[in-house]
């Protein structure tokens, strides 16, 4: 059975959403009009720009955080996009995984300018998908397959990290937390620990109802946080032992197929793909602060989201737009579609 990511593409179209998610029409008339917006699934950002991945389109946009206007949409002609969802950037590049065409695409943060396309058998790129920078290097998660880790300065190969039996299965996002690489196995309900040196397995984690389809990682000071999507909550962990915290499915929580996850200061900060909304939780205690819903925002399908300085953006993956809202109050500061 398709979960996850898999489903997603499988099923996401102008008429139907994840696992079934109700539509909701625009919340406003004069909503910023970005029409080149088509499902997008990634969002990142850098600088004073925001960049979505839109993985129907085969195309980036990128927004301007201030105003919310449209900088540019580029579209796939020779920069590669094929389903772009994963996308990441190190400062003055940005960073996109095309899961249809088993590659890679690096462009300029500041001009928007093509950088290199980086394939070929030698990476294993099989539907990469999840991406994460430890300094000087990016680890590749494929849905797929395994985990590369590349050079973010050139496109270099560094090495690839083969699944075992047991190991990796269905890998569908990777984050860095001082020497360790954690890896989300959607299909495995399961985490896979990595010595982020030598790319060498420290361990397989599973915990009975905590990973059930794990889709999204965050790290916060000595915690791991993961967003179980099929199991309806968000699991901390330990992030030096791997021990269980805590797995949090309160109803007022409101946990409907959280998905993407992500810490702004103190705060983890989850979308609800089938929800239509946004849970903030205090990343130290798991203390719930809000939950953002309702028509005004917008919020349909929504898949990803990135902190910038004191807004967090969302993207609505279904509903072809972006929600930007205040960090600090959870009101709304722009909707852009």
């Amino acid at each position: 059975m398709r979960r996850g990511w898999a489903r997603t593409l499988a099923v996401v179209s102008t008429t139907s959403v994840l696992l079934g998610a109700a539509l909701i029409s625009s919340p406003f008339a004069g909503a910023a009009h970005a029409p080149a917006l088509d499902q997008p699934l990634g969002v990142a950002a850098s600088g004073g720009h925001v960049w979505v991945a839109n993985a129907r389109g085969n195309s980036v946009s990128e927004f301007d955080v201030t105003s919310g206007a449209l900088v540019r949409t580029i579209p796939r002609s020779t920069y590669g996009f094929a389903t772009p969802i994963g996308i990441g950037t190190n400062r003055s590049n940005v960073w996109v995984a095309n899961k249809s065409a088993n590659s890679l695409t690096e462009l300029s943060a500041k001009t928007g300018a093509l950088e290199r396309i980086v394939k070929g058998p030698s990476y294993h790129f099989s539907d990469p998908i999840g991406l994460a920078f430890s300094g000087p290097y990016l680890w590749v998660a494929s849905e797929t397959g395994g985990l590369s880790e590349i050079s973010a300065i050139n496109g270099a190969l560094i090495r690839v990290v083969t699944p075992k039996v047991g190991d990796f299965d269905n890998p569908v996002d990777v984050t860095v937390s001082g020497n360790m690489v954690w890896v989300a196995n959607e299909a495995g309900d399961s985490l896979s620990e990595l010595n982020a040196t030598n790319g060498t397995l420290v361990r397989n984690i599973t915990s009975s109802g905590a990973f059930i389809a794990p889709i999204g990682l965050a790290v916060s000071d000595q915690s791991l946080w993961v967003s179980a999507a099929s199991g309806n909550g968000v699991a901390q962990l330990d992030v030096s032992s791997g021990a269980l915290v805590r797995f949090i499915t309160d109803a007022k929580f409101k946990f409907n197929a959280p998905w993407n996850i992500m810490i702004n200061r103190t705060h983890l900060w989850v979308v609800n793909a089938n929800g239509n909304s946004v849970t903030e939780l205090d990343a130290s205690t798991g203390t719930l602060i809000r939950v953002i819903s309702g028509h005004k925002y917008g919020f349909d399908n929504p898949i990803a989201l990135v902190s910038v300085g004191n807004e967090i953006w969302i993207a609505n993956g279904a509903g072809n737009s972006v929600t930007v809202v205040n960090a600090a109050t959870g009101a709304l500061v722009h909707y852009l579609r």
